[in-house]
């Protein structure tokens, strides 16, 4: 078995014990806190969060299969540019679904958004300097920038509109979900890419 492989059982058990200790050190009511469902008061509640977070590390799930494509001897700059994006859309993934980034923000007393456009700038630098942008497809890079444009539009209305404006709170999560899908399209282009290489380098042997 090899070491990423060991280390992510060895997580997974580590997690389960945590929470099983939980259980023997407090009561089944507490622990339910961790084990609960998703429920509200209508159908469908928090669709449009689940939506996000499943785009977001479906997307890091896509960079990690496009890594193990590549040869990381051959292709250094490919290799850790798709480690780069498993890391930040693993952890954007846990942001949207944890309130990590809103949390921060009333600790620190700062707007939330730019702490999320933050992020945006560290992945415009990922991009430029790891990305590769001029040799992925035309259709990768639509992709991409169509995502770039709805997450800018997402960081406008959180920081700048009022917060019971009308269409101000669907607007803001409809952009951030279309900006995940797109995401996820430039993941699977990214990954689609990697797999014709691998087509091309085996039937040229």
């Amino acid at each position: 078995m090899s070491a990423s492989r060991l280390l992510l059982w060895l997580i997974v058990a580590i997690y389960s014990f945590t929470l099983m200790a939980i259980e023997v050190r407090t009561s089944q009511d507490y622990v339910r806190h961790f084990f609960t469902d998703i429920e509200g008061p209508v159908f469908f509640y928090a669709i449009n969060t689940t939506l996000s977070t499943t785009s977001l590390w479906l997307t890091a799930l896509l960079f990690a299969v496009s890594i193990v494509c590549l040869d990381p001897q051959q292709r250094r700059h490919d290799y850790w540019f798709y480690w780069s994006q498993v890391i930040m859309f693993a952890y954007l993934g846990l942001d949207d679904r944890f309130l990590f980034h809103e949390t921060l923000g009333e600790w620190l007393k700062f707007n939330d958004a730019y702490l999320i456009l933050g992020l945006g700038l560290v992945e415009i630098g990922l991009l430029m300097g790891w990305g590769n942008l001029p040799q992925r497809s035309l259709t990768t890079r639509r992709y991409l920038y169509s995502g770039a444009i709805f997450f800018a539009i997402m960081v406008v209305i959180d920081a700048k509109l009022p917060a019971r404006m009308l269409l101000r709170l669907s607007l803001e999560d409809l952009t951030k979900f279309w900006a995940c899908l797109c995401l996820t399209c430039f993941a699977w282009e990214v990954l689609i890419q990697e797999i014709n290489h691998l087509k091309s380098e085996q039937s040229n042997r």
